[in-house]
């Protein structure tokens, strides 16, 4: 009985799940080709050389109460697949509470890279991710998914009562 009524409101329950469904495989911001002015990033970016230390610089526009990741990498501009992530890092790197002003990094470079790097050109590149916001998106979709389901579920059930007699089962014979 239950199957022939999904089977009755399988138009209806693909077309009220299936938006659902596409928003947990697309991600959204993802295709976006430029970044809002509502998104964190890095700027005013400058690095300097102090012993066997780089220490790169940079603010972060972003809200002061989020957690955000992150990351730097260093690449050459004649050689674009050269990319060199630090390892050995301290400071304003990693997770943390890092909107602000004048933030900084320390990179020992030479415990990564004994042998240092020859030539000129090269630059760093700040990444920066928001922690968390992208979980909560994710906790109202799959809300949103359990009520669509629990109410596919409440009409499956609504059955027209069909109430039928029971049937008597005749005694048994005695014994021999």
């Amino acid at each position: 009985m239950i199957i022939n009524k999904l089977f009755y409101y399988r138009r209806t329950i693909i077309l009220s799940i299936l938006p659902l469904l596409i928003c947990l495989l697309v991600d959204i911001p993802g295709l976006a080709q430029e970044k809002s002015l509502d998104e964190p990033r890095s700027a005013n970016m400058r690095w300097t050389i102090k012993d066997e230390v780089i220490i790169i610089n940079y603010d972060l526009v972003g809200a002061l109460d989020t957690r955000y990741n992150v990351q730097v990498e260093m690449k050459r501009k004649n050689n674009p697949s050269f990319v060199a992530v630090p390892v050995t890092v301290e400071g304003d790197v990693g997770e943390g509470y890092f909107a602000g002003t004048n933030r900084e990094i320390q990179w020992y470079y030479r415990k990564d890279f004994p042998e240092g790097f020859k030539g000129e050109g090269y630059y760093f590149d700040i990444h920066v991710k928001p922690i968390g916001l992208r979980n909560m998106t994710l906790y109202y979709v799959a809300g949103g998914v359990a009520v669509v389901g629990g109410f596919v579920a409440l009409l499956a059930s609504k059955s027209k009562s069909t109430t039928t007699q029971p049937s008597e089962l005749p005694i048994p014979p005695g014994r021999p």
